[in-house]
């Protein structure tokens, strides 16, 4: 069975591209999975994409070639928020 990986992404307004925040394996992963629980962050699960974010660093920009798929995800966590920018849980 392979290891649990976890990315958190970010973008901010007048960024080129989304840039990753944290990522990790393991109880990294379990971590950075808590941290959103506990934040009302949406988790979305893209085995094949964590996989590709993995091998970034923190803080770098995610590469134009997952820009399509990074901005599905990022569609629907915005989609989950309201009015007043929080999550719903």
């Amino acid at each position: 069975m392979e290891e649990k990986k976890a990315a958190a992404l970010n973008y901010e307004s007048g960024d080129y591209a989304p840039r990753i925040l944290a990522r990790g394996a393991g109880a990294t992963a379990d971590a950075i999975c808590r941290i959103a629980q506990e934040n009302c962050i949406p988790i979305v699960k893209s085995s094949q994409l964590v996989h590709y974010l993995s091998d970034l660093n923190p803080f770098e920009y995610v590469p134009k070639k997952y820009w399509a798929a990074v901005a599905e995800i990022l569609s629907l966590v915005y989609e989950t928020r309201g009015d007043d920018g929080q999550y719903k849980s």
